[in-house]
């Protein structure tokens, strides 16, 4: 699929080269955290993007983070994306996002590599719901083994607003769902307040996810519960 997402890009870059437009960032956390769940062990992880803006609402990238998926195993994750967004009306915004999700030098026996397609509705920079599709990835539970080729969907809502002093504050909740598994969806959910000068970003979230009894398939300790996180933005 990241050959996909790589041609998609080139072909916008010819047809309008004119106005394309770089952009990205570089930020240190003191969690990597994905729906809840810690990616990095609960230790600190170097991030960045590096992504190309398109007219028509295009965007295509690529997004990286150090990860501990395995003990005592300080590896990297390598993300390709491709992003349209398009305004319906002056208060809504619908979004649709190509994910490939890769872990090169992943020492894990199986391969965890996955990709998956979302959507998104947004009123008015404030309120958002998303869905995301995830047609073939592979899970693992330390009591009832492999589950390979499996299909996930996840479920979010979040609230955004902008606040005085340069400040804002976000509020969502997740549901993640493999069907078929027992002991594998689960709900997140995290409250954020950020804070932006010029390039600077400075995020304090708090995550909150439900135990690992809910999550077999998804291994890893609980995210946070307090996570910072400080991006230098161009």
């Amino acid at each position: 699929m990241l050959a996909g997402l790589l041609a998609v890009s080139a072909a916008v870059a010819a047809i309008s080269p004119a106005r394309a437009g770089p952009g990205g960032s570089v930020d240190i956390t003191s969690d990597y955290v994905l729906r809840g769940v810690s990616q990095s062990n609960g230790k600190p992880a170097w991030q960045g993007d590096l992504h190309w803006d398109f007219p028509a609402g295009v965007t295509a990238g690529v997004w990286a983070s150090q990860v501990e998926l395995a003990p005592d195993s300080n590896t990297s994750e390598l993300d390709g994306y491709v992003q349209w967004r398009h305004g319906l009306s002056s208060d809504l915004d619908l979004g649709a996002t190509a994910t490939h999700y890769s872990y090169p030098r992943d020492p894990r026996p199986a391969n965890y590599n996955y990709d998956e397609l979302s959507l998104s509705l947004t009123w008015r920079d404030q309120f958002r719901i998303a869905a995301s599709w995830t047609p073939d990835v592979t899970l693992y539970s330390y009591s009832d083994g492999l589950a390979a080729n499996r299909t996930a969907y996840t479920a979010e809502a979040s609230w955004h607003r902008d606040l005085p002093a340069r400040l804002d504050f976000t509020a969502g909740l997740g549901f993640y769902w493999p069907p078929g598994l027992d002991y594998a969806s689960y709900t997140y959910g995290d409250a954020t307040l950020g804070w932006k000068y010029g390039h600077w970003h400075v995020n304090l979230a708090w995550i909150w996810v439900q135990d690992a009894t809910k999550r077999q398939y998804t291994t890893g300790p609980a995210g946070g519960p307090l996570v910072a996180t400080l991006a230098w933005v161009f």
